[in-house]
Formats: C-alpha cells, sequence, structure tokens
C-alpha cells in the first residue's frame, strides 16, 4: 500500500487535496457568513476529484497489469474474453437489438396501415354516397348517412363557399378539427346552385381504435394539442379587442392531452412469445389551415407471434418452421460455444503446464543447477520450446566449460602481456645531447606495435619503431621475433665494402674487414629475409630504424614501410623521414636506402603508429596535424609530459568508444 512511483505518490497527493478541500468546505457551510467561500471551492474539489479519479483509472490499469496479468492463464482468460466472449456477446445484443427494432417497427407498420385501411373504407363510403346521390337524384342536403352503412359514420354537405379555403375536391384522411381528430372523405358532386362538397366524416374515438386494434392487441392513441396552435386561426378574423383577449388566453392556457385506450394483448403462443411495447408517430391536418401536423402518437403492445400473424396469412405452419429453426440455430449454437469451450480449456491447460514446467526449470538454473530437464509428453509447438530449453542447459553447460577455458587462456594472455612488457625498454638511456622516451598502449591484451632504444654507449643510440600486420597473439609474437632479431643484429660485427651505400643482392662482397656502426639500411635487408623464411606469406611489418652519432649530431636511418617520423625544429618547421624502402617479411629480396639527417637543438624527433594518427570521430581522423601541434604546445615540458598530453589528446578525439589500435609514440629531443 505504500506508493512507490511518481504516479502512485502524485495520485495520493490529489486524493489528500480532495480530502483537505472537502474538510474545509464542510467546516466553511456551518458559517452561515462563509456560505459564498464554501461554494467557491466547489469548483476545485470537482476539478481535483476529476484529476484523481483520472490517475486512480491509471494506476489501477497498472496494478491489473502487473499483478493480474502476470500470470499466463489470467492472461489468456483475458484473451479468450476478448476474442470470443466479447464479439459473441455483441453480436447477440445487436441481434436482440435489431430484432427487438425490427419488430416495433413492423408493429408500427401494421397498426398505421390498419389506420389507412380505415381511411380507404371511409372514402369509399363516401363515394358510395354520391354514387347513391345521383342515381336517385336526390338532394344531396337530404341524403341519409345510413343508407350507405359505416360505424359512426356522418355525412355533411358542405355549399359552395362553405369549406375551408385549401379543400378543392377529392381529400382523405386523418384531420384535426375543434380539439378534436376524426377520419374524413371530401368529395365533390354538382348542384344546381353549383358544385358542393359531401363530407363523411367518423371521429378517431375508443370504437374506432378498436377497429383498429382488432388483429394486433392493446393501442393507445395519444393526442398533444395546443390551444394556441388550435385558435391562431380565431385571431384574424376577431378586432383588434377580441384578438387581445384571444392571445391572453392562449398563452394562459396550457396544452391539452387527450389519450385514448382500446384493445388487450393477446395471449402468448408459446413460451418464448414475449410482449414488447412499440409505437410512433401519425401525421394529420389541420381541417383549417389544411397544413400537415404530427401531434398525434400512436402507441401500444402486442406480441410477436401477432406481428408474425398479421405479416403471414399461413401463420400457423411458418411459425412452427421458424421456432424449429430458431431452436435447432440455438442448440446448434450452443454445441458450438461448448466445444469451443472446451478446447479453449484444454489448450489453457497445456500452455500454462507447459509455461510452469519452463519457470520451474529456470528457478533452478537461477540456482545454478543446469542438470533439471523439463518431461517433454506432447509434439507440438509447446513441446518443441521445452526440448529447446533443454537444449539450451545442455548448451550453458557447454558454455561454462568454455567459459572456464576462456578464462584459463585469459590467464595465460596475462602472462604473455607481462612477458610482451618485459620486451620493451625498462630503463631510458640516452646520450648527453639526446632525450629519448616511448610509449605503447595496447588495444588488446598484447600488442602488435614494437618500439626499442638501442644503446652504443655514451656517444651512440638507436632507434626503433614498428608495426606488426594484424591484432592479438600472432602479432605478439612476430613482434617478439622482430625485437629479438633486432638486438642480434645490433650486436653482429658488420662488413664494409668501400663506399657502397646500399646493401643488397648484388652488393654484398667484402674486401676489407672492419668493426664499424650498425647500417640501418643493411639490417632492414636482413630482417626482411629473416622474416620472409621463417613466417606464413601474409606476415609483415612496417619498420623504422635509425641511429644518432654523439659526436656529430647526425641520425642516420631507413624507413620500411612505415609512417615517416617527424622532426620538429623550434621555429616550427617540420621534416619527415621517408627514405628507405617497402615493408619487411613481405618479399624475398628487397633493398633499402638510408640517409643521414643533423638534428638541431630543440629539434623533436616524433615517432608514431597508426594508432596515434587514424583514429576518428564525426570530425574525421585525428591526423599528424593534430599531434604537431599537440606536441608544439608542451614542447617545453619533459618528454614524459609531452607524451601523456599527446595520448590524452587522441583519447579525448576517439571519445568514449573502445580504443581501436595499438598506440605508440617515440619521442626524442635534442639538448
Amino acid at each position: 500500500m505504500i506508493p512507490r512511483t511518481r504516479l502512485a505518490r502524485m495520485t495520493l497527493y490529489m486524493a489528500a487535496m480532495e480530502a483537505v478541500l472537502l474538510a474545509f468546505q464542510l467546516v466553511l457551510s456551518l458559517f452561515k457568513a462563509t456560505t459564498v467561500a464554501a461554494s467557491a471551492l466547489s469548483g476545485w474539489i470537482v476539478f481535483l476529484g476529476w484529476v484523481a479519479c483520472i490517475l486512480l483509472f491509471f494506476l489501477s490499469l497498472r496494478w491489473f497489469r502487473n499483478h493480474v496479468m502476470w500470470s499466463v492463464r489470467n492472461r489468456l482468460i483475458v484473451t479468450y474474453l476478448f476474442i470470443g466472449g466479447l464479439p459473441v456477446g455483441l453480436m447477440a445484443v445487436m441481434a436482440f437489438g435489431s430484432g427487438y427494432v425490427l419488430a416495433q417497427h413492423l408493429a408500427t407498420f401494421l397498426a398505421v396501415s390498419e389506420v389507412r385501411v380505415q381511411e380507404q373504407r371511409l372514402a369509399s363510403a363516401n363515394l358510395a354516397a354520391i354514387e347513391e346521390m345521383e342515381r336517385h337524384k336526390a338532394d344531396p342536403e337530404k341524403i341519409s348517412a345510413e343508407r350507405v352503412p359505416f360505424a359512426g359514420r356522418t355525412v355533411t354537405v358542405l355549399k359552395p363557399g362553405e369549406a375551408p379555403a385549401w379543400l378543392k375536391n377529392g381529400f382523405s384522411g386523418l384531420v384535426y378539427d375543434n380539439d378534436k381528430f376524426y377520419l374524413r372523405a371530401v368529395n365533390s358532386i354538382p348542384t344546381p346552385r353549383g358544385p358542393a362538397l359531401v363530407v363523411s366524416s367518423v371521429p378517431f374515438d375508443t370504437k374506432l381504435l378498436a377497429l383498429v386494434a382488432n388483429k394486433l392487441g392493446s393501442l393507445t392513441l395519444s393526442s398533444i394539442v395546443n390551444f394556441r396552435a388550435a385558435n391562431a386561426g380565431d385571431i384574424a378574423a376577431n378586432d383588434d379587442q377580441q384578438a387581445d383577449e384571444t392571445i391572453a388566453r392562449m398563452k394562459q392556457a396550457p396544452p391539452r392531452n387527450n389519450i385514448i385506450t382500446a384493445g388487450t394483448v393477446p395471449a402468448p403462443q408459446r413460451s418464448l412469445d414475449w410482449e414488447f411495447r412499440f409505437g410512433g408517430l401519425i401525421q394529420s391536418t389541420d381541417w383549417r389551415t389544411g397544413e400537415p401536423q404530427t401531434n398525434l402518437f400512436l402507441s401500444g403492445s402486442t406480441r410477436l407471434s401477432t406481428v408474425l400473424a398479421n405479416l403471414s396469412e399461413s401463420m400457423s405452419f411458418w411459425s412452427g418452421i421458424i421456432g424449429v429453426v430458431l431452436a435447432g440455430a440455438a442448440i446448434l449454437f450452443a454445441i458450438v460455444v461448448l466445444v469451443a469451450l472446451l478446447i479453449g480449456v484444454g489448450l489453457t491447460r497445456k500452455i500454462t503446464y507447459s509455461v510452469a514446467n519452463l519457470y520451474k526449470a529456470t528457478q533452478f538454473i537461477n540456482r545454478g543447477d543446469f542438470t533439471q530437464r523439463i518431461e517433454v509428453r506432447e509434439k507440438d509447438q509447446l513441446a518443441a520450446l521445452q526440448v529447446s530449453f533443454n537444449s539450451m542447459t545442455d548448451s550453458l553447460q557447454q558454455l561454462i566449460a568454455e567459459q572456464k577455458e576462456k578464462e584459463r587462456l585469459q590467464s595465460e594472455l596475462e602472462i604473455a602481456h607481462e612477458v610482451q612488457a618485459q620486451l620493451f625498454p625498462r630503463s631510458i638511456s640516452g646520450t648527453r645531447s639526446l632525450e629519448l622516451f616511448g610509449i605503447c598502449r595496447p588495444a588488446r591484451i598484447v600488442s602488435g606495435d614494437y618500439y626499442d632504444f638501442l644503446a652504443y654507449g655514451p656517444d651512440q643510440v638507436g632507434i626503433a619503431v614498428g608495426d606488426i600486420s594484424g591484432k592479438g597473439i600472432s602479432a605478439a609474437l612476430l613482434m617478439a621475433t622482430i625485437h629479438s632479431a633486432v638486438r642480434a643484429y645490433e650486436q653482429q660485427e658488420l662488413l664494409s665494402v668501400g663506399s657502397a651505400a646500399v646493401y643488397g643482392t648484388h652488393s654484398r662482397t667484402a674486401t676489407v674487414m672492419a668493426r664499424v656502426a650498425p647500417s640501418p639500411a643493411q639490417m632492414l635487408w636482413l630482417l626482411n629475409r629473416h622474416l620472409f623464411q621463417s613466417t606464413q606469406p601474409e606476415k609483415y611489418a612496417t619498420l623504422f630504424l635509425g641511429f644518432y652519432d654523439e659526436a656529430k649530431h647526425q641520425l642516420t636511418y631507413a624507413n620500411a614501410g612505415h609512417l615517416p617520423p617527424i622532426v620538429l625544429s623550434k621555429n616550427g618547421m617540420v621534416r619527415r623521414l621517408e627514405t628507405g624502402g617497402t615493408v619487411v617479411g613481405l618479399f624475398p629480396d628487397c633493398d633499402y636506402e638510408e640517409e643521414t639527417v643533423e638534428l638541431y637543438p630543440g629539434d623533436i624527433f616524433i615517432a608514431f603508429s597508426d594508432g596515434i594518427t587514424e583514429p576518428e570521430n564525426e570530425f574525421g581522423e585525428f591526423g599528424e596535424d593534430r599531434l604537431i601541434e599537440a606536441i608544439s604546445t608542451y614542447r617545453d615540458l619533459p618528454l614524459e609530459r609531452i607524451t601523456e598530453h599527446a595520448v590524452s589528446a587522441v583519447q579525448d578525439w576517439i571519445g568514449s568508444i573502445e580504443q581501436p589500435d595499438d598506440i605508440t609514440l617515440v619521442l626524442a629531443r635534442r639538448i
């Protein structure tokens, strides 16, 4: 009951405000002087009440969804109700409602039709009277209504000028005259003084209504006639004083209600022969003005069998057939619903049984017991789901075993990382005029980048920077191979021939023996041959190799396909060290060139891998220009601090994404 969500807290807050305002209004209502203030709170109370009800409705929906609908059984029951029960119920309601409305309209149609039949009978009687007059040459004024019988009929002859202005010749229907309703038929007849009108009139009373209700049931005729409308014609006929008096009576007089009833509801023909009510408006004509009016309402009660009997002469035959058809349809529908219910219950049991088994099995797995298996009984999709769950449990057991093996391999990779870390220079020893610093940050546990500082006493130092193709263990192993080869060639006594600058396949004959400093080009040539012969064909490496001479302040280098290192002068000028050849280890016999450049005081040598310049974000690559800018900004700091700022700039450029490649940066500064 403690609200834990914002919606629940808001609902409780609105309900509390509603209760406070109700209490405050109750207190204010006790004082007559503050009645106005108490009533002014009603608007806020109603508003807050609606808001609280709406919030409570959504809160109830959430509770229903989270608690009642949590069970699959309840979800299926609600689904069946919406898919099966609700449409069937709506169809039943629509069928019953449509049938009821249709029966009402049929009964009303029959009642009105019977009224029209009486109108036609009266019109026929009026024509018969005229024919009698013409046959016997009788005076129309002396004709008797009894000579042409019609119950309750009166015959009147209207001389020329006595009939209403709208009545010319030939009329039959329901009229309203002197606050009463009549059935009237009018036809003209020639007389010596001109054409006259023979009017047959029958009051619409209980007797006539009984004739209409004879075959239908109980009928009630209600008329609401306004005195003002009934006497509107008198106003124009009277003088001003009488007109004022008539208007005054019209305003004071209430509408008059005339109700007559006739007939009785017939007895039921069968058990389902229900009684129902019907009704409709009947149009009449104002006898004075000739305008149509709808101030007569015909209603009543009857039974379905009576309506059907009036529609068909052989009702006894059709009623039996219709009853049998309806009973058969009802039985068939009940059987279909029962079968559907049984099928639904069976499907529900199967589904909930499978879901319950799956839920229990997941509880075992949650406790770490992967030996639990579900007993499969059926051969359907749910059974296939249980089989899949058992298969998944087997896979989880295998996955756990593989995870343990992976952890063992991860442990070995950590050891490999520690071993590789020992290959990088552990102590940085430059010369009197050259500072050195390098860093390598692997993208994975082990790195495929390589850098090394080669010491030749206090006067010479070598710098090696490389990038191995690929990543992971294979790249790390090739990196270790290159490291060991470079260190081995460093200690090797090399032969110098004349003034040859290129060491290749056609210029390796030596005639003079001497101990000289290693040549970068020759070391690359030897390393390329070694890697090509000892590694797979697709394995190769880029490598920059240079040797600094303290006495001459010169750097002799050869670049085997590596990104060209940069010499950044104190005045901002940039020199790229591109001389060399292709990558090592890819081709069997390659020649490499070397070049010697002089380093001036304040110059910074920058060697890097593609993990520095190629990282991208939405603005593109980091690039060499940003690297140069970062180093130029902090060039007066120690090399270690400069390296930290440069690597931080790359990390900021990458952002929160994973480091895409190994980051290697080597700096050397001429003092």
